[in-house]
C-alpha cells in the first residue's frame, strides 16, 4: 500500500514540474509569436498600401478633374500630366495650361485614363493620366 502512494505521489509532483515547465516555456514563447506576426502584419500592411499607390488604375475623365483641383494651388510641386493623344498638358499651380486650357475642356468625362503615380521615396512627383 505505501508503495502505491509514493508512486502516486512521485507521478504527481512530476506531472505538476512538467506542466509548469510547459507553462513557463510557452507562455513567453506565445507572446513573441504573437508579437511577430502583429510586427509581419504591419509591414504587410505597408508594402500593399505603397504598392496600390504606384499601380497603373484606370480610371474616367472627372479623376483627373478631381485630382488637378486637389493638387494644382499655388505652391504646388507635383506635376499632373495628361496624355491624349498627340498632345499632353501639364498642371502644377493652376487648373489651367500654360496656354490657358482649362482641365475642365482637356478632361473627357466620358472617355477612360490610365493613371500612374511617379515618387522618389514616399513624396508624390507626379500624376500622368494617358486616354485609351
Amino acid at each position: 500500500m505505501d508503495s502505491f502512494w509514493s508512486k502516486l505521489l512521485i507521478l504527481g509532483i512530476v506531472a505538476a514540474i512538467g506542466v509548469f515547465f510547459i507553462g513557463n516555456v510557452y507562455a513567453p514563447q506565445r507572446s513573441a509569436q504573437e508579437a511577430m506576426a502583429d510586427s509581419t502584419q504591419q509591414s504587410v500592411n505597408a508594402v500593399k498600401m505603397g504598392v496600390e499607390d504606384t499601380a497603373p488604375m484606370i480610371v474616367k475623365g472627372d479623376a483627373i478633374i478631381s485630382t488637378v483641383n486637389q493638387y494644382c494651388t499655388s505652391g504646388n510641386t507635383v506635376d499632373i500630366i495628361v496624355k491624349k493623344s498627340s498632345n499632353t498638358y501639364t498642371f502644377t499651380n493652376s487648373t489651367s495650361t500654360s496656354s490657358n486650357q482649362s482641365v475642365t475642356t482637356i478632361a473627357d468625362i466620358s472617355k477612360h485614363y490610365v493613371r500612374t503615380i511617379e515618387k522618389a521615396g514616399t513624396q508624390i512627383v507626379s500624376i500622368t493620366f494617358v486616354e485609351q
